[in-house]
Formats: structure tokens, C-alpha cells, sequence
């Protein structure tokens, strides 16, 4: 008899990019974790054959406070159908109401980290945008919750967009960096149709901060005179984090196209999921739905799960941990099957490009435990 386990997964095709691994094989569990598939005796057997098994998924881009705003949708609703473990709540709540944010979610099966919004209100509503006066950013209590709460809270957002920041132009985005220094933490920056040149944005940025939408096409891109902006090949190597943020309203085709022929690549794909794109057709639906779309893009498929996994997994410090399935890890696991399906993948302006494969989510292990799994499998 070999040693106890809870589950055996096996037969799947593994893609774990933390150890660049593709290549089919068993993944056992135990007690919430990892451990190796040799010589085992597992209370149930998962037949993965003919799937896909990867780290949880890992959705850095979305919005889960459901009951603080009408803009959030419910985390687990949103995310374990859909092969997600953890979700990080792109700055849906501010200073006035991160704590009813953290008590709604910090108890979810969900792993929720989050970005502190530097508006008080957060992203209050769908009705209007939030106050960007950099004046009425709550400096003292944006420093003492990134303290006090930093078991949750990862770091700063802002959305830089013309229409949002207005007279103030680049001085919310400053004033958010300098409260990020003296915190010591990472921000996100939303920038869709910036008030300046994207690489005017990205010069404020630090390593280990995040340019969010980076395939908007509204306003100035990161596209110009048809080929991408040098200087943003630039700032990515010098370690900021471009992330594709899906959205409705946050990705071009066009500009995609482009810098993918070019080789400029999202170092993570993420969705933007709010209540008005959340499981309805068009142009987000879920991660898995997004990811599908890098498929039909050409990417390749480990290369897509990277950064959906280890990529976003780093940002958060905790790529081994919840971006590989190396043994003596967090047993979140998503497995998944590429079902034949004809899709047109659109963008806000009615772009489309045609895929044939959707990725369809069969089980979701959260920490040892099943938590979603399709009545079939």
C-alpha cells in the first residue's frame, strides 16, 4: 500500500510555466497540498485524460465587492465556474469603504487580494466616475489601511484616463506614486485614452507597478505610425507589468494584432469583469473567454496560461506558491478541456477575429478542495 492521498489527477496534460513544464502526468493532493504521485493510494481518482491541468487561475484584473457598488459582481459565482482560485479587485472600493469591502470578501472561499483606490469612494457606481482631485485623497488612511490590512491589500489604483482626470492631467497619477513610496507598495494604473502619451505614463511607473489596458485604442496607444512605441518595450524590461485587462471598453484588435506581430506581449491577461460583462456575450464573459481569444491571437497555449498563472502569481509574491504545481504548494487547480466551438472574438469597436477553441472549465480545486466541477466529468 502506498502513502494516503486525497486526490489523484491523471492523465492530464500538465502546463505549469512556473518550470516550463508541458508534458502529461499525474498531480496528487493531500491535506490542501501538492504532493508527489509516486507510489500512492488516493481516496478518489480525477481522470484528466484529454485535458488541460494548471495552476488556479489567477484573474488580476476584475471587480468582486458585489454589495459596496453597483459595478461588482458575487467572487465565487464569478470565479470557480470559470477555473479562477484568486481574484484581485482591481480598486472597485476607496478609503470610505474598503472595510466593508474586506468584510464582504476576506472570508470568501475565493482567495480576494485587492488594489486600494486612491478616490475615498472608490468606484462607487456606474452612474459617474470617481472624484480625482488629488486633494481629497485621504493620505493618512490610505497609509494606515496598506499597513493594517496588508494581508489583503496589495497596493494603489488609479484610472488615468482624459475624461476621468481632466485639469488635473498627470498630478493624480504623481501624488498616488508618492503615497506608493512611502507605503512601499506597487500601483495599478488604468489607461485607457490617456491624458498624455502612453510612454509619458509609463516614465512615472516603477518596477513591479502595473499598465493597466495595455491594448486600449482609444486616444494615443501604444501603436503608433502603425508599429509599437519602442520606449514601452523600454519600460517593460525594465520591469513594469503590462496587463491586457480585457474590459468592454479596453481592447483593440487592431492594436493587439499589432503588437503581438511585434512581438510586445502582456506580461499578464486579466479580465476587467464587472456586472455589465460577467457571463454575457461579447466580448468578456470570463477569464476562460479570454484566453480563448489568445488562442485564436496564436499565442501559445502555455505562454497564455502563464499569464494567467505564474505571471500574475509573481506580481503578487507568491509565484511558486500559487503559480506552479510544484510539490509542497497550495493544491489550487484548475482543469480544463478545449472544446471545438466557432467564436467571434470582438472588440469595442465591432473587430472580430474567429476562433475555433473555447476553453471549457471541469473542475476547480481550491486548496485541496473540489469547489466546482461539471456534472459530467
Amino acid at each position: 500500500m502506498g502513502k494516503k492521498v486525497d486526490y489523484l489527477i491523471r492523465g492530464g496534460r500538465v502546463l505549469d510555466p512556473y518550470r516550463g513544464l508541458d508534458a502529461v502526468c499525474d498531480i496528487a493532493v493531500k491535506d490542501g497540498i501538492i504532493v508527489s504521485a509516486e507510489d500512492i493510494d488516493a481516496a478518489e481518482e480525477i481522470n484528466a485524460e484529454g485535458c488541460i491541468v494548471t495552476p488556479g487561475l489567477i484573474d488580476f484584473h476584475c471587480h468582486v465587492g458585489s454589495a459596496i457598488s453597483d459595478l461588482p459582481a458575487a467572487p465565487e459565482i464569478l470565479c470557480f465556474p470559470t477555473g479562477v482560485t484568486t481574484a484581485v479587485d482591481a480598486g472597485t472600493s476607496g478609503t470610505a469603504n474598503y472595510e466593508a469591502f474586506r468584510f464582504l470578501t476576506f472570508n470568501s472561499r475565493v482567495r480576494i487580494l485587492a488594489y486600494l483606490n486612491v478616490c475615498p469612494a472608490g468606484l462607487a457606481t456606474k452612474a459617474y466616475h470617481e472624484n480625482l482631485d488629488p486633494a481629497c485623497f485621504q493620505k493618512n488612511t490610505i497609509l494606515r489601511y496598506l499597513k493594517k490590512y496588508k494581508d489583503q491589500l496589495l497596493g494603489l489604483k488609479l484610472r488615468s484616463s482624459k475624461e476621468l482626470v481632466g485639469e488635473y492631467g498627470l498630478e493624480p497619477l504623481r501624488t498616488m506614486i508618492s503615497i506608493a513610496e512611502e507605503a512601499h507598495c506597487p500601483v495599478v494604473v488604468h489607461t485607457t485614452n490617456p491624458p498624455v502619451l502612453p510612454e509619458e505614463l509609463a516614465r512615472l511607473l516603477r518596477p513591479g507597478d502595473v499598465y493597466a489596458h495595455v491594448y486600449q485604442g482609444k486616444g494615443d496607444t501604444v501603436v503608433r505610425n502603425g508599429h509599437v512605441v519602442e520606449e514601452m518595450r523600454e519600460h517593460q524590461n525594465r520591469g513594469v507589468f503590462f496587463d491586457a485587462a480585457n474590459g468592454v471598453n479596453h481592447f483593440s484588435l487592431s492594436v493587439a494584432q499589432t503588437c503581438m506581430a511585434e512581438g510586445f506581449l502582456p506580461d499578464i491577461i486579466s479580465t476587467d469583469l464587472t456586472t455589465k460583462s460577467a457571463y454575457k456575450p461579447g466580448m468578456v464573459f470570463s477569464l476562460p473567454f479570454i484566453l480563448s481569444k489568445y488562442i485564436a491571437l496564436g499565442m501559445p497555449l502555455l505562454e497564455i496560461i502563464r499569464r494567467a498563472t505564474t505571471n500574475p502569481a509573481r506580481v503578487i509574491g507568491q509565484e511558486q506558491e500559487l503559480g506552479s504545481l510544484c510539490e509542497g504548494t497550495c493544491a489550487d487547480i484548475t482543469i480544463s478541456r478545449e472544446v471545438p466551438h466557432t467564436t467571434d472574438f470582438k472588440d469595442f469597436a465591432g473587430n472580430s477575429v474567429k476562433g475555433d477553441i473555447l476553453l471549457r472549465t471541469e473542475l476547480t480545486m481550491r486548496e485541496g478542495e473540489v469547489v466546482y466541477r461539471q456534472i459530467e466529468f
